[in-house]
Protein backbone atom coordinates (compact mmCIF):
# COMPACT_ATOMS: atom_id res chain seq x y z
CA UNK A 1 0.00 0.00 0.00
CA UNK A 2 1.63 3.22 -1.13
CA UNK A 3 1.92 6.25 1.13
CA UNK A 4 -0.90 8.73 0.71
CA UNK A 5 1.58 11.56 0.70
CA UNK A 6 5.37 11.93 1.01
CA UNK A 7 6.69 13.64 4.12
CA UNK A 8 9.93 14.93 5.61
CA UNK A 9 11.10 14.72 9.21
CA UNK A 10 11.95 18.41 9.01
CA UNK A 11 11.53 21.17 6.47
CA UNK A 12 14.78 22.74 7.61
CA UNK A 13 18.09 21.42 6.36
CA UNK A 14 18.31 18.74 3.71
CA UNK A 15 16.22 15.94 5.17
CA UNK A 16 15.15 13.41 2.51
CA UNK A 17 11.61 13.00 1.26
CA UNK A 18 10.02 9.83 2.64
CA UNK A 19 7.88 7.94 0.18
CA UNK A 20 7.09 4.34 -0.80
CA UNK A 21 8.53 1.84 0.03
CA UNK A 22 9.77 3.84 3.04
CA UNK A 23 7.43 5.06 5.74
CA UNK A 24 7.30 6.81 9.09
CA UNK A 25 4.75 4.49 10.60
CA UNK A 26 3.34 6.80 13.27
CA UNK A 27 2.79 9.54 10.67
CA UNK A 28 1.98 7.64 7.47
CA UNK A 29 -0.11 4.80 8.89
CA UNK A 30 0.22 1.53 7.03
CA UNK A 31 1.68 3.13 3.91
CA UNK A 32 5.07 1.83 2.88
CA UNK A 33 6.47 -1.65 3.31
CA UNK A 34 7.73 -3.65 6.34
CA UNK A 35 11.48 -3.35 6.80
CA UNK A 36 11.55 0.15 5.30
CA UNK A 37 10.47 1.85 8.52
CA UNK A 38 12.08 5.20 9.32
CA UNK A 39 11.75 7.37 12.40
CA UNK A 40 12.22 11.06 13.09
CA UNK A 41 14.35 11.95 16.10
CA UNK A 42 13.88 14.98 18.36
CA UNK A 43 16.22 17.03 16.17
CA UNK A 44 14.09 16.41 13.08
CA UNK A 45 16.65 14.04 11.58
CA UNK A 46 15.68 10.95 9.59
CA UNK A 47 16.75 7.68 11.23
CA UNK A 48 17.02 4.14 9.87
CA UNK A 49 17.64 1.25 12.24
CA UNK A 50 19.43 -1.75 10.73
CA UNK A 51 18.85 -5.01 12.62
CA UNK A 52 21.94 -5.96 14.66
CA UNK A 53 23.77 -2.82 13.48
CA UNK A 54 21.90 -0.02 15.23
CA UNK A 55 20.71 3.39 14.11
CA UNK A 56 22.07 5.50 11.27
CA UNK A 57 21.03 8.93 10.09
CA UNK A 58 19.73 9.17 6.53
CA UNK A 59 21.47 11.70 4.32
CA UNK A 60 19.73 10.98 1.02
CA UNK A 61 17.23 8.64 -0.63
CA UNK A 62 17.45 8.32 -4.41
CA UNK A 63 14.22 6.65 -5.52
CA UNK A 64 15.23 6.50 -9.19
CA UNK A 65 18.54 4.69 -8.67
CA UNK A 66 17.32 2.97 -5.49
CA UNK A 67 20.16 4.26 -3.33
CA UNK A 68 20.02 5.24 0.32
CA UNK A 69 22.97 7.03 1.94
CA UNK A 70 23.45 6.64 5.69
CA UNK A 71 25.89 8.34 8.02
CA UNK A 72 27.00 8.05 11.62
CA UNK A 73 25.47 10.47 14.12
CA UNK A 74 28.90 10.92 15.73
CA UNK A 75 30.50 11.78 12.40
CA UNK A 76 32.91 8.85 12.24
CA UNK A 77 31.57 5.99 10.16
CA UNK A 78 35.00 4.38 9.85
CA UNK A 79 35.32 4.05 13.63
CA UNK A 80 31.90 2.44 13.76
CA UNK A 81 32.92 -0.07 11.09
CA UNK A 82 36.02 -0.89 13.10
CA UNK A 83 34.19 -1.33 16.39
CA UNK A 84 31.20 -3.26 15.11
CA UNK A 85 30.70 -5.73 12.29
CA UNK A 86 28.07 -4.33 9.95
CA UNK A 87 25.25 -6.78 9.29
CA UNK A 88 22.61 -6.00 6.67
CA UNK A 89 21.47 -9.60 6.12
CA UNK A 90 18.29 -9.14 8.17
CA UNK A 91 17.33 -5.94 6.35
CA UNK A 92 15.80 -5.45 2.88
CA UNK A 93 18.96 -3.60 1.81
CA UNK A 94 22.09 -4.79 0.06
CA UNK A 95 25.37 -3.35 -1.09
CA UNK A 96 26.27 -2.31 -4.62
CA UNK A 97 29.45 -4.25 -3.96
CA UNK A 98 31.70 -5.27 -1.08
CA UNK A 99 35.36 -4.62 -0.37
CA UNK A 100 37.63 -5.76 2.42
CA UNK A 101 39.78 -3.23 4.29
CA UNK A 102 42.47 -3.33 6.95
CA UNK A 103 42.63 -0.62 9.59
CA UNK A 104 46.02 0.37 10.97
CA UNK A 105 46.92 2.66 13.88
CA UNK A 106 50.13 4.47 12.99
CA UNK A 107 52.37 7.14 14.50
CA UNK A 108 51.84 10.49 12.69
CA UNK A 109 55.32 10.32 11.19
CA UNK A 110 54.44 7.13 9.32
CA UNK A 111 51.83 8.84 7.13
CA UNK A 112 53.05 12.43 6.97
CA UNK A 113 55.93 11.41 4.70
CA UNK A 114 55.10 7.87 3.59
CA UNK A 115 57.70 5.82 1.71
CA UNK A 116 57.26 5.14 -1.99
CA UNK A 117 55.85 1.68 -1.27
CA UNK A 118 52.81 3.31 0.37
CA UNK A 119 52.20 6.12 -2.11
CA UNK A 120 48.53 6.07 -3.09
CA UNK A 121 47.95 2.79 -1.26
CA UNK A 122 46.00 3.94 1.79
CA UNK A 123 43.15 6.19 2.90
CA UNK A 124 43.72 8.64 5.73
CA UNK A 125 40.81 8.64 8.20
CA UNK A 126 40.80 11.87 10.22
CA UNK A 127 37.82 11.48 12.55
CA UNK A 128 39.24 9.17 15.23
CA UNK A 129 40.69 11.96 17.43
CA UNK A 130 43.43 9.76 18.81
CA UNK A 131 47.14 10.27 19.42
CA UNK A 132 47.88 7.82 16.62
CA UNK A 133 46.82 8.21 13.00
CA UNK A 134 44.26 5.74 11.66
CA UNK A 135 44.63 4.68 8.07
CA UNK A 136 42.73 2.19 5.96
CA UNK A 137 44.00 0.18 3.05
CA UNK A 138 42.04 -2.20 0.82
CA UNK A 139 42.73 -5.91 0.82
CA UNK A 140 42.42 -7.94 -2.35
CA UNK A 141 42.44 -11.75 -2.30
CA UNK A 142 44.20 -11.77 -5.68
CA UNK A 143 46.86 -9.15 -4.88
CA UNK A 144 50.36 -9.95 -3.63
CA UNK A 145 51.08 -6.33 -2.69
CA UNK A 146 48.87 -6.39 0.42
CA UNK A 147 51.38 -8.36 2.47
CA UNK A 148 54.11 -5.94 1.38
CA UNK A 149 52.00 -2.99 2.52
CA UNK A 150 51.46 -4.69 5.88
CA UNK A 151 55.18 -5.30 6.24
CA UNK A 152 56.02 -1.67 5.48
CA UNK A 153 53.40 -0.38 7.93
CA UNK A 154 54.62 -2.71 10.66
CA UNK A 155 58.16 -1.52 10.09
CA UNK A 156 56.94 2.07 10.52
CA UNK A 157 55.39 1.23 13.90
CA UNK A 158 51.79 0.71 12.81
CA UNK A 159 49.46 -1.75 14.51
CA UNK A 160 47.28 -3.53 11.95
CA UNK A 161 43.77 -4.53 12.97
CA UNK A 162 41.66 -7.42 11.73
CA UNK A 163 40.20 -6.96 8.23
CA UNK A 164 36.57 -5.97 7.78
CA UNK A 165 34.29 -6.30 4.77
CA UNK A 166 31.82 -3.49 4.11
CA UNK A 167 29.43 -2.38 1.35
CA UNK A 168 30.83 0.30 -0.94
CA UNK A 169 29.21 2.64 -3.50
CA UNK A 170 29.13 1.75 -7.16
CA UNK A 171 32.09 3.95 -8.14
CA UNK A 172 34.25 2.32 -5.44
CA UNK A 173 33.50 -1.12 -6.84
CA UNK A 174 35.51 -0.04 -9.88
CA UNK A 175 38.05 2.10 -7.98
CA UNK A 176 38.20 1.42 -4.25
CA UNK A 177 40.20 4.58 -3.53
CA UNK A 178 37.17 6.69 -4.49
CA UNK A 179 35.49 5.65 -1.25
CA UNK A 180 36.24 8.00 1.63
CA UNK A 181 34.21 6.35 4.41
CA UNK A 182 31.89 9.35 4.42
CA UNK A 183 28.59 7.48 4.03
CA UNK A 184 27.21 3.97 3.94
CA UNK A 185 25.71 3.37 0.51
CA UNK A 186 22.98 0.74 0.20
CA UNK A 187 20.45 -0.24 -2.43
CA UNK A 188 17.20 -2.17 -2.46
CA UNK A 189 14.88 -4.08 -4.76
CA UNK A 190 11.35 -2.72 -4.93
CA UNK A 191 9.19 -5.02 -2.81
CA UNK A 192 6.22 -6.73 -4.35
CA UNK A 193 2.89 -5.30 -3.39
CA UNK A 194 1.15 -7.36 -0.71
CA UNK A 195 -1.31 -9.92 -2.13
CA UNK A 196 -4.25 -8.17 -0.47
CA UNK A 197 -3.47 -4.92 -2.32
CA UNK A 198 -3.64 -6.76 -5.66
CA UNK A 199 -6.89 -8.37 -4.53
CA UNK A 200 -8.32 -4.99 -3.57
CA UNK A 201 -7.36 -3.62 -6.97
CA UNK A 202 -9.11 -6.51 -8.72
CA UNK A 203 -12.25 -6.07 -6.61
CA UNK A 204 -12.36 -2.35 -7.42
CA UNK A 205 -11.99 -3.13 -11.12
CA UNK A 206 -14.83 -5.68 -11.01
CA UNK A 207 -17.08 -3.20 -9.18
CA UNK A 208 -16.32 -0.53 -11.77
CA UNK A 209 -17.13 -2.89 -14.66
CA UNK A 210 -20.39 -4.01 -13.02
CA UNK A 211 -21.37 -0.37 -12.43
CA UNK A 212 -20.82 0.44 -16.11
CA UNK A 213 -22.81 -2.61 -17.22
CA UNK A 214 -25.73 -1.71 -14.93
CA UNK A 215 -25.68 1.86 -16.23
CA UNK A 216 -25.73 0.64 -19.85
CA UNK A 217 -28.60 -1.78 -19.15
CA UNK A 218 -30.58 1.02 -17.51
CA UNK A 219 -29.88 3.29 -20.48
CA UNK A 220 -31.08 0.73 -23.04
CA UNK A 221 -34.21 -0.08 -21.00
CA UNK A 222 -35.04 3.62 -20.83
CA UNK A 223 -34.49 4.05 -24.56
CA UNK A 224 -36.68 1.01 -25.27
CA UNK A 225 -39.58 2.46 -23.27
CA UNK A 226 -39.28 5.75 -25.18
CA UNK A 227 -39.50 3.88 -28.48
CA UNK A 228 -42.66 2.04 -27.33
CA UNK A 229 -44.28 5.35 -26.30
CA UNK A 230 -43.61 6.90 -29.72
CA UNK A 231 -45.16 3.90 -31.48
CA UNK A 232 -48.47 4.53 -29.70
Amino acid sequence: QENRYPIKCSNSGNEPQISYPFRVKDRQGEGGYPGFDLTCNTLGETVLRLPQSGEFLVRKIDYVNKEIRLYDQDGCLARRFQQQNLNINLSPFEGFGFRTFNFANCPPSATSHPPDELAGKFLDVRCFNEDTKTIVFPVSPTSTSDSKISQVLTRLGCVIKAPITIPVPLNAVRDVYKYGFDDLYLTWIDPKKPPDSDRKGLVMLIIAVITVIIALIGFYIKMGKRCETHQY
